[in-house]
């Protein structure tokens, strides 16, 4: 008895205890925050188009009369309980093991995504210094590009199975749509590693927060690689005016056309998932992580559970505000055309990233002023004003199909030219 104590005092260290709290507070954090992003949405959505949303359901479920409304905050409760109670139905014609793998596939990977993030910095124990995080790895900010990587699977698995058409066009639409992104998403955390010298996500942070003009947030000295990462963020989540994948307009609903009930939601908790790791990940790597402002006194580096609550709740702001500005673009913008998503990808964001990692790694290697990346940053976007317009533009899309009997018909433009 006394040996197996001892084998549990020496597996439970401070570090492991605190891994394991952070993944029990953020992992129930996001399980229930994703119901209220919902709600936000259709609130966000609502102040967008000047009326007012979701304001009349409270937590009475009709069981007692409440003259409070509580700011509609029921209404995300209500909707779950909702999608909870409706019939699961499996049209006859699926693969059925493939087609309750792909909402699994969907949710796992957007659950174990954000374990690099150091919400709360670092923490004096003792004579140990802890990362507050849910894992504390090596390939820091790589893991959750490999992780992501793998998200596509859960689209493509559910369009593959249900064989539907529209299904199938949607799960190519975000094969397509998600390999174009992740190559210059990849090459944006490229060139935060060369910058920081680090993989690490808490030395990323600490670098940025230490203050003075020669460490401040990236996105002073990156503001063309913060855009184009926040694109991508977009784009690798299917949100607008990138979501081909589930045009309603064209693919009826995409992907998840056949899907009904708690799988049709679990594709939907996934995609609000992976909003706040991407938006976890943007703070990171452009905002300071915890760093309050840039230019001024910085926090501590390692302190106690008072320091780390007041950087849990700096990280947690900024998620926040990002999360907001994702669903601000969604009911502001149209939607992108698949042939634009494409160029954009291959045309843009590509070349423009592959510049800016040369030129990064030319300014590393000199060990120049981090001033030197903001000019390299102006000199692509400027260079990108003038070539753009230089490149081929290849075919038109919208032209005009000579249809007898549409105003474009060749019989009605004969006739005007007679």
């Amino acid at each position: 008895m006394q040996d197996i104590i001892s084998c549990l005092q020496s597996i439970a260290t401070p570090q492991l205890i605190a891994h394991v709290i952070v993944i029990m507070v953020i992992a129930n954090l996001m399980l229930g925050g994703c119901a209220y992003l919902i709600l936000l949405e259709r609130k966000v959505a609502a102040w967008t188009q000047d009326r007012i949303g979701p304001n009349r359901v409270n937590f009475s479920f009709g069981l007692v009369s409440l003259k409070s409304k509580h700011f509609g905050l029921g209404q995300a409760l209500v909707d779950g309980v909702k999608l909870l109670v409706k019939e699961d139905y499996d049209p006859p014609q699926v693969d059925k093991i493939l087609f309750y793998l792909a909402p699994v596939f969907a949710v796992g990977t957007a659950l174990v995504g954000w374990a690099i993030i150091p919400w709360g910095g670092l923490m004096q124990w003792g004579d140990q210094t802890l990362v507050i995080a849910a894992a504390d790895i090596n390939i820091g900010i790589i893991y959750p590009l490999a992780i992501g990587s793998l998200a596509v699977y859960g689209v493509v698995v559910g369009g593959y199975a249900s064989t539907n058409k529209y299904s199938f066009l949607g799960a190519l639409r975000a094969t397509a749509q998600m390999l174009s992104y992740e190559i210059p998403m990849s090459l944006c955390v490229l060139i935060i590693i060369l910058m920081s010298g680090t993989p690490r996500a808490e030395d990323i942070a600490v670098l940025q927060a230490a203050g003075g003009l020669h460490h401040s947030w990236n996105i002073l000295f990156q503001p063309l690689l913060a855009v184009i990462f926040f694109t991508c963020v977009l784009a690798e989540c299917n949100r607008a005016p990138f979501d081909l994948a589930e045009s309603e307009q064209e693919l009826v609903g995409g992907y998840h056309t056949e899907y009904s009930s708690m799988k049709w939601a679990l594709f939907f908790l996934g995609e609000y998932m992976h909003m706040i790791t991407g938006s976890a990940m943007f703070a990171l790597l452009f905002l300071g992580g915890w760093d309050l402002l840039p230019f001024l006194g910085a926090l501590p580096a390692v302190g106690g559970i008072g320091l780390v609550l007041l950087k849990f709740a700096i990280f947690a702001g900024k998620v926040f505000f990002l999360l907001f500005v994702m669903m601000w673009i969604r009911w502001s913008l149209p939607r992108f055309r698949f042939d634009q998503l494409m160029r954009l990808a291959w045309r843009s964001l590509i070349p423009m990233t592959l510049i800016l990692l040369l030129a990064s790694g030319v300014i590393v290697y000199l060990r120049l002023s981090p001033w030197y990346f903001l000019l390299a940053n102006i000199a692509v976007f400027v260079g990108g004003l003038f070539v753009g317009p230089l490149l081929p533009q290849g075919p038109p899309v919208n032209r005009r199909v000579p249809l007898a009997g549409s105003r474009f018909s060749p019989l009605v433009e004969v006739a005007a030219k007679g």
